[in-house]
């Protein structure tokens, strides 16, 4: 009986959002956006519901452990409010590429995909549903029929989805290798070939780590980011690059115990060293702050595949920072869209004196960005504390000075442009008609939706860091205290 209301609540879980989708396309005013916050807010009820009642095992097509658990949680929290901040950011958009009514269709679908790719129970469907949020979520880049937007859900769709065809060829090797895809079964069953399987994760690192923006595969991950509306960079960004993380680890983990298992570890890490170093140097030094911030999502994405591959408490570092990122990101993102709709431009030379003209969202913005970067006591914080552990327990000296190095480049460069953009002002200039230009913003009025969802985000991150404030000194074994 247990299990059946367990299967009905995955059955929800899925159902709901695809619901919303169906709903938002009646041609009716306002039905759009109800339908999806009504959507958003019982996968969010029954994501709790897994939380508290600790769901784990197989329920008919389904399966939850404790990653589970909380990747359901995390997508569909973005997902509220993402769906709410899209209420206030899109009527903005004066001529956008769809109607608003499949943005929103499209929003809902795309989170369907990602919760059913952390819920589901065999890996081909996993690679079915990765594939199917770039189906749903490309047109959503373009949403603003900006030039730049059309070339990057172009760039979008070609570069992930020759990047899982090769996650697709890591299927297979997993199915010829194993004999079936069933995660559950997978788990528990004994590696009958080692190489083929080392040989499948290989592939898929190469094809869900482009999708999760792992360099040296990550070439859309900056434009899309940038260019798409703030909301869906923060699907993106929150959510959408660790449902990726999330199917690689998947597969990675079903080498545990085998000779290949430290040889494919070091891959792992290697790539995701390189990945969070060249994302923490690149970032410093852009001019358009949502590239910035799409940076330093693949900055996080680098660090997290090392907490993976690292293990111990490493992983739950790795799971802490998912969560802790998602929302202080989403929070940033949301600033992004503020200051866009403010200030029409996504120049840091032209965006000067934020906190001038848009006080909340300028401080906002600061402790957002002082949020993804590590600054304690921050969720993310923790989560690279203990990945760092994790290193230095392990020996890997040189991991952990190369760690440490991308910290302080993502640190000192995100927060200082952050800083400049928003305390900063703008030299005087000259406009088009010959007159001087202001070097101070007037103040503008902020809309209260637009401030509190990006607070309430950027509070759970700060939540997650003082919660999670114990394991600092259980991870502090790591250096010998």
């Amino acid at each position: 009986m247990i299990e059946m209301d367990d299967t009905i609540l995955f059955a929800t879980l899925l159902i709901a959002p695809v619901a919303g989708a169906a709903v938002s396309l009646l041609p009716r005013d306002g039905f759009e956006v109800l339908a999806s916050l009504v959507s958003a807010v019982i996968t969010v009820s029954v994501a709790l519901i897994f939380l508290a009642t600790g769901t784990q095992g197989v329920f008919g097509y389904f399966y939850a452990d404790g990653l589970t658990r909380i990747m359901v949680v995390t997508i569909s929290s973005v997902f509220l409010t993402s769906v709410a901040y899209s209420a206030f950011y899109v009527k903005r958009i004066k001529e956008p590429f769809i109607r608003f009514r499949w943005y929103y269709s499209l929003v809902d679908m795309f989170i369907f995909t990602m919760l059913l790719a952390v819920t589901v129970n065999d890996l081909g469907f996993v690679w079915i549903a990765i594939e199917a949020t770039t189906v749903s979520s490309a047109l959503l880049v373009a949403l603003e029929r900006e030039r730049t937007s059309i070339e990057a859900a172009w760039r979008y769709t070609l570069i992930v989805s020759a990047g899982l065809v090769a996650s697709l060829l890591s299927v297979i090797l997993v199915y010829y290798s194993q004999g079936t895809l069933v995660i559950s079964d997978l788990l528990t069953k004994p590696l009958s070939s080692g190489l083929l399987m080392a040989v499948a994760v290989g592939f898929a690192l190469v094809g869900y780590g482009t999708k999760a923006g792992i360099a040296p595969m990550h070439a859309w991950l900056p434009d899309a980011h940038s260019e798409a509306p703030s909301p869906v960079s923060a699907m993106f960004s929150g959510v959408l690059l660790p449902t990726s993380i999330y199917a690689l680890v998947r597969t990675f983990s079903l080498l545990q115990g085998s000779t290949v298992f430290d040889p494919m570890r070091n891959l792992l890490i290697g790539f995701g060293i390189f990945t969070a170093l060249l994302a923490a140097v690149i970032m410093g030094s852009q001019r358009n702050y949502k590239r910035m911030l799409a940076y330093s999502s693949m900055e996080n994405m680098g660090i997290i595949l090392i907490g993976f591959a690292l293990g111990g408490i490493g992983a739950i570092g790795a799971v802490v920072q998912i969560v802790a990122h998602a929302f202080a990101k989403s929070s940033a993102f949301y600033e992004a869209g503020n200051v866009l709709v403010a200030f029409n431009s996504k120049s840091m030379e032209e965006v000067q004196g934020v906190a001038k003209k848009l006080k909340f969202s300028g401080y906002l913005f600061t402790l957002s960005c002082l949020s993804v970067t590590g600054a304690p006591p921050f969720g993310v914080f923790v989560g690279e504390f203990m990945i760092l552990s994790q290193a230095m327990a392990s020996g890997n000296y040189l991991l952990v000075i190369l760690l440490a190095i991308a910290y302080m480049y993502a640190f000192i460069g995100l927060n200082r442009q952050a800083i400049r953009m928003v305390f900063g002002q703008r030299r005087p200039g000259l406009e088009q008609d010959g007159s001087a230009s202001s070097p101070e913003p007037a103040p503008s009025r902020e809309n209260l939706i637009s401030v509190a969802i990006p607070l309430a985000n950027l509070t759970i991150s700060l939540v997650i860091g003082i919660y999670m404030i114990p394991l600092i000194f259980q991870a502090a074994t790591g250096f010998g205290f």
